[in-house]
């Protein structure tokens, strides 16, 4: 091989190392020329000067252009130190370049967010979509009373416009750092460059339960696994099986929620009864009340019936037992020692205990037995998507079997599945095909008798498209009751969160937006694992669950009443009162949840109790 091409590689390898490589290959032949023209101009200067001037004068001539100006001596002197100042022209020029492109560089590199994280405690968002903006809007508000929050984000999207996007929906910060870095969320590196074994929890933002796989085996092999680790890891499944295999992997360093039986179950209780869904939005909500457990030692050997008027300003709904939660438990179930209250109240430290309050109304309590919430119904859908015959799987169990069921369905609609659905439920029903938005379709439906209308969005993958038509078929339907002197509760699906201040407009009686409710339980969940076991009890078909029951059946209605009374009258029936809804009032669906004990209150026909009850 030639010298040459020797020569070649070892400059090609050399240079290949990046920008220092480049400047100390520059600063090389900067100072050979130095040397070089120096010894030469010694030389030429006829000894008048010495060797150390000579090259000193280069050296500032190759620096400085303006110095030739001051140049005197020969004629091959004053050549020389124009080389000189020619080639510290050129290299200077090429120094001040390869600085500059290396320092963009190095600002680009750090902008895609590829540097260490070093930060504890911190929650871990992996992924992006557009769960992220409403994940991180409860978060911040959930660390509104934490010290030096910090919410790390590592996703594969551009960290620049990860942080726009957040600007622009989530607007305010509060007093929490948000730190994105950029990078494939299941790789090790990625995930230890985010400090996830000092993380406090681990959000998994996706959709798709074999990427959310695909990412618990990566987090699997870092230190946020380790045995002596107390860190936790939320995602959404939508497949049982999935999420077993999941768990068997992760062990309890996994709190998952399996999505479609929870939203099913969610949406089929909103579609019976109206107003729900507020519900669950307060419960789900860091701004308001939330699920908390409460411990004192003066609660021992008490029963839960003494327990349930002890806190003015918090509803007790259940027992925290050996780590299983138990929602509206037996009301002569003994606290122990070691239990936990399941309370809701706006804060935990806002539950004070208080045996004081006078039993004033007493006399306005209704004494009747438990009443079953299973009933007659005639609903009518509007619109179909796959989930739908989940929904009905999960309705069937609370109506009765005489109870009729209308569908306007899309004209390509294919009706087998939800005539064998349906027949599986024992119910009556009537299916119709047509284009669920036009107004001369409506107004040929029969609307006599029916209780509620549920209008189901068409197209979930396209969530502007299906919210458009839901808010047309909307302003139809107002129109069309209002001529015909009806009043029947509307209830909506929406899949874009973004359409909800719209809903103001169309005065609908309770909507359901499905992402939004999961990921508020999710970062319940990553806040306080013990929830999830909360959440599962209160959705369980099984266990204990959320009812609105008229208010008539409790107390006197048109008289005044406090919180205490209501309490004690459910407490009667082996219920669980945490709250009323007024028709009267529309804003946020009437709902009031863990209403101050003291306060006075007048329910009108209409009104109804919270209640949790196992029928």
């Amino acid at each position: 091989m030639k010298l040459s091409h020797k020569i070649r590689y070892f400059v090609d390898q050399f240079l290949s190392k990046g920008t220092f490589a480049i400047v100390m290959m520059l600063s090389i032949v900067t100072f050979t020329a130095v040397i070089l023209i120096g010894l030469l101009s010694y030389f030429f200067s006829g000894g008048e000067t010495t060797v150390f001037e000579t090259l000193w004068i280069s050296l500032m001539q190759t620096l400085d252009a303006g110095n030739l100006s001051n140049v005197d001596g020969s004629i091959w002197y004053v050549l020389l130190m124009t080389v000189a100042t020619i080639v510290g022209i050129f290299i200077t020029s090429m120094l001040i370049s390869v600085l500059s492109n290396g320092f963009q560089k190095k600002l680009e590199n750090m902008q895609k967010g590829t540097s260490l994280v070093i930060e504890k405690g911190h929650t871990l968002l992996l992924g992006w979509n557009a769960n992220i903006p409403i994940i991180v809007s409860e978060i911040l508000v959930a660390n509104e009373s934490v010290k030096h929050p910090v919410i790390v984000i590592l996703s594969e999207t551009d960290t620049r416009s990860v942080i726009d996007e957040l600007k622009a929906t989530v607007k305010d910060f509060k007093n929490t750092k948000i730190i994105v870095r950029c990078g494939e969320i299941h790789l090790k590196d990625n995930l230890e460059m985010c400090a996830i074994a000092y993380a406090r929890s681990v959000i998994i933002a996706e959709n798709d339960d074999v990427a959310n796989i695909k990412c618990l085996l990566g987090i699997s092999q870092t230190a946020f696994f380790a045995p002596e680790a107390n860190g936790h890891v939320t995602a959404i499944f939508s497949d049982m099986q999935n999420l077993n295999a999941a768990k068997r992997m992760c062990g309890n360093h996994l709190e998952a929620i399996l999505l479609s039986d929870t939203m099913n179950r969610i949406t089929a209780q909103t579609c019976l009864q109206p107003g729900l869904s507020f519900i669950y939005k307060e419960l789900l909500d860091f701004e308001g009340n939330e699920f908390y457990f409460y411990q004192d030692s003066r609660l021992a050997n008490m029963t839960m019936k003494e327990v349930l008027c002890l806190f003015p300003n918090a509803a007790v709904c259940g027992l925290f037992h050996n780590d299983l939660p138990k929602i509206n438990p037996p009301m002569n179930t003994v606290i122990a020692d070691n239990d936990k209250l399941i309370i809701i109240c706006e804060d935990d430290d806002k539950a004070i205990l208080n045996n004081n309050h006078e039993n004033r109304f007493q006399d306005q309590i209704i004494k009747m037995p438990h009443k079953a919430s299973r009933s007659y119904r005639k609903i009518l859908f509007i619109g179909f998507n796959p989930n739908l015959l989940s929904v009905i799987r999960e309705m069937c169990p609370y109506i009765m079997a005489e109870s009729n069921l209308v569908f306007l369905v899309p004209e390509d609609t294919d009706p087998i599945l939800l005539e064998t659905t349906l027949k599986h439920c024992e119910v009556g029903f009537k299916i119709t095909k047509g284009i669920t938005y036009s107004n001369d379709v409506l107004m040929r439906l029969d609307y006599r008798e029916l209780d509620t209308i549920v209008v189901v969005a068409n197209y979930p993958l396209d969530g502007e498209r299906s919210d458009s038509e839901t808010l047309l078929t909307i302003m139809h339907l107002k129109n069309i009751l209002e001529e015909k002197m009806l009043d029947i509760p509307i209830i909506i699906e929406i899949e874009r969160i973004q359409n909800e201040p719209v809903l103001q407009y169309a005065s609908i009686n309770d909507f359901i937006v499905s992402n939004v409710l999961s990921n508020k339980m999710l970062c319940q969940i990553a806040e306080n694992r013990h929830l999830n076991a909360v959440f599962s009890e209160l959705l369980d078909e099984a266990g204990s669950e959320i009812y609105l029951k008229p208010a008539k059946q409790y107390v006197k209605l048109d008289e005044p009443v406090d919180f205490y009374t209501v309490v004690d009258s459910a407490s009667l029936k082996g219920e669980t009162a945490i709250g009323y809804r007024l028709k009267r009032i529309s804003q946020d669906g009437g709902v009031f949840i863990n209403p101050n004990k003291d306060d006075l209150i007048v329910f009108s026909s209409g009104d109804c109790v919270v209640i949790l009850a196992e029928d």
